[in-house]
């Protein structure tokens, strides 16, 4: 397989983006959308139909070779992991405050490492300890996480990233033998079918506008799993994690204009310890050029 770090990492930054973008959008909207489990199929319903002409660009053959696995079971495993991150994370963002949630959903690079040894028996990258270790200080020093970080919701932004963490595992054992539009088709099929049978107990009618704004936040989950699936395939997903904690900038510059909420020192410091976090893990995958996660060509 082809390594491309560069690639791994433009993916990585631009899959924290429309993460952002989206559980900003949901938190927005959140009093005036349908119960979250309609707005969880919808997502997926829409991902699922915009990645069928990916499938077919290169005509039916080919899509027929891109729908064939041996992993189904993999793939549904995938699915579950990563529907309880939407479920746990927008039912949390509701009740806690967005840079809360983040924080706590921002925990799962640190959860990857020890996923991996308990149960994939994989190595630990010990050289990325220390950058991943500044990225999460830097976390909690933009955040300033208050009193408010307590409420029991909290709970299920804590659980959203251990879905995180499980999920970018499970992704990364895919990518080594499936193509990416493989392993984001199942997922999407996956989970239109799964979390169908859960908002069938939750439908609600749905208006012309509502349905335009489900359509985004589908859109945006799309192109944050298709873009996170891609980074892992080129990247450790320690690295891949380490860069997501951008998605904590991207969150603070949506806050300014959705909530009037300007950066202060204290914000800035910890953006400079997240970039420098990112970078310094950039360096060791550079130079140590052994990635534990990667399947080398």
């Amino acid at each position: 397989m082809n390594q491309n770090l560069f690639l791994g990492v433009i993916l990585s930054l631009s899959g924290a983006l429309f993460y952002s973008a989206q559980t900003a959008l949901v938190k927005l909207q959140a009093a005036a959308l349908p119960p979250l489990p309609v707005v969880i199929f919808i997502q997926s319903l829409v991902s699922l139909l915009l990645i069928l002409p990916l499938m077919f660009k290169h005509g039916r053959a080919d899509a027929r070779k891109l729908m064939t696995t041996r992993n189904t079971r993999l793939h549904l495993l995938r699915t579950i992991f990563s529907l309880s991150i939407s479920y746990l994370l927008f039912y949390a963002v509701t009740f806690i405050p967005l840079v809360n949630a983040m924080l706590l959903a921002n925990t799962a690079p640190i959860i990857v490492p020890f996923i991996g040894y308990l149960f994939l028996s994989q190595k630990i990258n010990h050289r990325l300890w220390l950058p991943i270790l500044t990225g999460f200080i830097g976390v909690a020093i933009v955040l300033n996480p208050d009193a408010r970080i307590l409420n029991p919701a909290a709970l299920l932004a804590l659980g959203a990233a251990v879905g995180m963490a499980s999920s970018m595992l499970t992704v990364r054992k895919l990518t080594a033998t499936e193509a990416t539009e493989t392993t984001a088709f199942y997922f999407f099929l996956f989970s239109t079918i799964l979390s169908g049978i859960i908002a069938l107990g939750f439908w609600s009618p749905v208006t012309m506008k509502m349905a335009f704004v489900m359509a985004a936040i589908g859109i945006l989950y799309f192109l944050t799993q298709y873009a996170t699936t891609a980074a892992i395939k080129y990247a450790n997903p320690q690295l891949v994690g380490s860069l997501f904690y951008s998605n904590i900038i991207y969150a603070a510059i949506i806050s300014v204009f959705a909530w009037n909420i300007l950066p202060t020192t204290s914000t800035l410091s910890g953006m400079v310890l997240i970039i420098l976090g990112g970078i310094l893990c950039i360096r060791v995958e550079r130079v140590k050029r052994d990635f534990s996660y990667v399947k080398k060509a």
